[in-house]
């Protein structure tokens, strides 16, 4: 598939970490991720280290600014890439954190519609138990999830990363560069769509204020 020619633009790709640690796995990914990344796909990665919990009397007040600024990063992007540890057979409380704040968002270019993928870097399972939750939470959202090929890279297998938390390993190098051209692919496919807010539950709670 000619992508590159097919496409009249760069894709923008949201990359966000799950895990807030200095030499993360997860964060470490994405950093590889913006090195093997198509030359046309640019993977930029948001830090969710200043959002507060979500809570919906903060939020009646006005978003706090790191909020806004997520919301923005989202609405800008063509795709978003969630990287997700394992913590206690789930996803991290930071990452749940920042897409429950994000899913509130029901505004044209927010995760309603919005491609997206999940990757992980982690245990024995590299992270399989935490994605099929993201897939669910993320189902809800309304992002269109792109499931295969997938990313589960086990972190502690000998050579894999180094000290600092980048990605060394070269098969996993390889495996990250093949999830993301065929990312590329999908965002491609998927193109512009008409924008259309689906109901859920928030939806009905407002109505009925």
């Amino acid at each position: 598939m000619a992508l590159e020619q097919s496409s009249d633009k760069r894709q923008r790709v949201l990359a966000v970490s799950g895990s807030l640690r200095k030499t993360s796995f997860n964060t470490g990914l994405l950093r590889a991720a913006q090195e093997v990344a198509p030359d046309w796909m640019d993977v930029e990665i948001f830090d969710i280290r200043d959002l507060p919990f979500y809570d919906g009397d903060l939020e009646a007040q006005g978003d706090p600014e790191p909020v806004r600024a997520l919301k923005s990063a989202i609405r800008e992007s063509d795709a978003v890439m969630f990287a997700t540890p394992e913590y206690n057979w789930g996803t991290s409380g930071v990452m749940k954190n920042a897409i429950d704040w994000a899913s509130r968002d029901r505004e044209e270019g927010s995760l309603m519609g919005k491609p997206g993928t999940i990757i992980g870097a982690g245990g024995r399972a590299g992270t399989s138990r935490p994605q099929m939750q993201l897939l669910e939470t993320l189902g809800e959202t309304g992002t269109i999830v792109m499931v295969k090929p997938g990313v589960m890279i086990s972190a502690f297998a000998p050579d894999t990363f180094d000290s600092d938390g980048n990605l060394i390993s070269p098969q996993a190098r390889e495996l990250l560069g093949k999830h993301l051209d065929e990312f590329a692919k999908w965002i491609f496919r998927l193109g512009p769509r008409d924008f259309v807010p689906f109901a859920c539950e928030m939806d009905i709670a407002l109505a009925a204020r």
